[in-house]
């Protein structure tokens, strides 16, 4: 899945790279790309619900004095810090902490949350940001608007997600108090090798997988059977999210209350096995004993 990510990313990258070339060329200044257009320049695309206009550039000044107005093209005034690229091509780009604290007022907090996890990828070919530097914007600058929403998104933030699906079911939880859990956790399944879970609950061996297009290749399938299979044998429970699950509020609300469900059983199932004094981990029909 890293992969095609990685490609889609680049895609949307040259793409919008191209497309910020020819809208430079037509203006007598250098503009400074910013809002959902420099998310595309870093590969992200805009947020579904965001309100900012789709079909045109968007740009920035510094004041209203200085401000010019463009064909096809959105300016703002931004009074926060101008954290840009350098030089390219006779224009420049706000840099993502830049670019995702000026769509904050444009969408919601969950959506907020789900492009911080697209820049703060788990991939470094497709990160772009990290949670230290999103953070320290907001910090610095006090006085832009929507930073009380950004304030707000951070405790939900999660770095190492792997795709936004994934930070949506991460938000998901946290929104309905089911705890904070760890994105891609690492479990080991032998002498070198290991599986990563995209949420997991370590303390309990529950995991949350969602489960895009990309698992239906047969050969994916069959992967991920023997994948969940071995999870199993080392006493996790694995729950599957599709986009089906986080279609409508109703579809969510079933979702979480199948997580809660899975959760109460495991650490039921975790506090019995300590009463025991062994260990749910069922390995080759043999209980270890609990260390």
């Amino acid at each position: 899945m890293s992969s095609f990510m990685l490609r889609d990313q680049t895609r949307r990258a040259a793409t919008q790279y191209r497309a910020l070339c020819e809208t430079a060329a037509a203006m007598d200044i250098t503009p400074v790309f910013s809002h959902t257009s420099a998310l595309a320049y870093w590969g992200v695309a805009a947020p579904d619900d965001c309100t900012l206009p789709s079909d045109v550039q968007h740009i920035s000044f510094p004041s209203g004095a200085k401000r010019r107005r463009f064909d096809n093209v959105a300016s703002h005034v931004w009074s926060g810090e101008f954290a840009t690229t350098d030089l390219v091509n006779g224009f420049v780009v706000a840099e993502p902490p830049m670019a995702w604290a000026q769509i904050a007022a444009h969408c919601s907090e969950e959506s907020l949350a789900v492009t911080a996890g697209a820049l703060m990828s788990r991939d470094p070919q497709r990160r772009t940001a990290t949670l230290d530097e999103l953070v320290s914007y907001v910090e610095r600058n006090t006085g832009f608007i929507g930073r009380s929403r950004c304030t707000a998104t951070i405790p939900l933030l999660a770095q190492n997600t792997d795709s936004p699906p994934e930070s949506v079911v991460y938000v998901l939880v946290l929104r309905n108090g089911l705890g904070k859990p760890e994105p891609n956790h690492r479990v080991d399944v032998g002498p070198d090798r290991y599986y990563l879970i995209d949420i997991a609950y370590p303390d309990i061996r529950l995991g949350i997988e969602y489960q895009g297009a990309y698992h239906a290749d047969t050969d994916r399938m069959r992967a991920d059977c023997t994948r969940w299979n071995a999870l199993r044998r080392l006493g996790w429970e694995i729950v599957l999210v599709t986009a089906d699950d986080l279609r409508t509020e109703a579809a969510k609300r079933l979702i979480v209350e199948d997580i809660r469900f899975k959760m109460e059983r495991q650490s039921a199932l975790m506090g019995l096995a300590r009463s025991y004094n062994v260990s749910p981990i069922h390995t080759f029909g043999r209980y270890d004993p609990v260390n």
